[in-house]
C-alpha cells in the first residue's frame, strides 16, 4: 500500500505541476481484519499553510474526543499498541518544481522503502480507545468541511451511476498507467 502512496504522490506531482498534495488517512483496528484506507488530493496551499492539519486537530477537539492527534510515525503500524486513525499529509518539495514544470522523472520507488521519496510528510495519530465511539467518516468529514463540501460528507450522498463509475476508472486508469509499478512486474 505504501508503495501505491508514493506512487500517487509521483503521480501528482506529474499531472498537477506540483499544485497537489494529498492526505492518506487510515483506521486500524484490532477487531477489523483489514485496516480501512483513503486518499484525497488535495491542493497544496491547504498544507502547506497547516489548515489540514488544524482541521483534524479542530474536529477532534469539537467532537469532545479524550484523546488528541500526536505527531508520530508509526510505518506499517504492526507495532503500535491499540487502535488508531492516522492521517499522512503530503506535499511536493521544493526540488519538484524546476523553473515552474514538473520534475518528475517516473522513476518508482523499491517496494521495500519506507520512508517518503518525493515531497514533504507529516503523519499524525489520534489514538482509540474504549472511551469514546470514533466515527470512521472522521477523516472524511474533515476533508469536506474544510473544502466547503458539506454536502459530500456522506459518501452515500455521492452515487456515480455503474457509467460513471466505469468511465472515472478507465480515464484514472489511462493516466496512472505510466506510474502503475505493478504493470511492470
Amino acid at each position: 500500500m505504501q508503495r501505491y502512496r508514493r506512487a500517487l504522490h509521483s503521480f501528482l506531482i506529474s499531472t498537477s505541476g506540483s499544485k497537489l498534495g494529498a492526505l492518506t488517512w487510515e483506521v486500524s483496528r484490532a477487531h477489523i481484519r483489514h485496516t480501512h484506507w483513503q486518499f484525497l488530493p488535495v491542493s497544496a496551499d491547504l498544507v502547506k499553510k497547516g489548515l489540514v492539519e488544524a482541521a483534524f486537530k479542530v474536529e477532534a477537539e469539537n467532537e469532545k474526543y479524550p484523546v488528541t492527534f500526536r505527531a508520530k510515525d508509526v510505518a506499517d503500524g504492526t507495532g503500535e499498541k491499540g487502535d488508531f486513525f492516522r492521517v499522512w499529509i503530503w506535499m511536493p518539495g521544493e526540488e519538484d518544481v524546476v523553473d515552474g514544470q514538473r520534475n518528475d522523472s517516473g522513476e518508482h520507488p523499491e517496494e521495500d522503502e519506507v520512508e517518503e521519496t518525493r515531497g514533504k510528510q507529516k503523519s499524525l495519530v489520534l489514538p482509540l480507545n474504549e472511551e469514546f465511539r470514533f466515527d470512521l467518516q472522521f477523516g472524511r468529514r474533515v476533508m469536506a468541511k474544510l473544502l466547503g463540501l458539506e454536502d459530500r460528507m456522506n459518501w452515500r450522498d455521492c452515487a456515480q451511476t455503474d457509467e460513471e463509475e466505469t468511465k472515472d476508472a478507465t480515464a484514472f486508469k489511462e493516466a496512472f498507467q505510466k506510474f502503475d509499478w505493478a504493470l511492470e512486474e
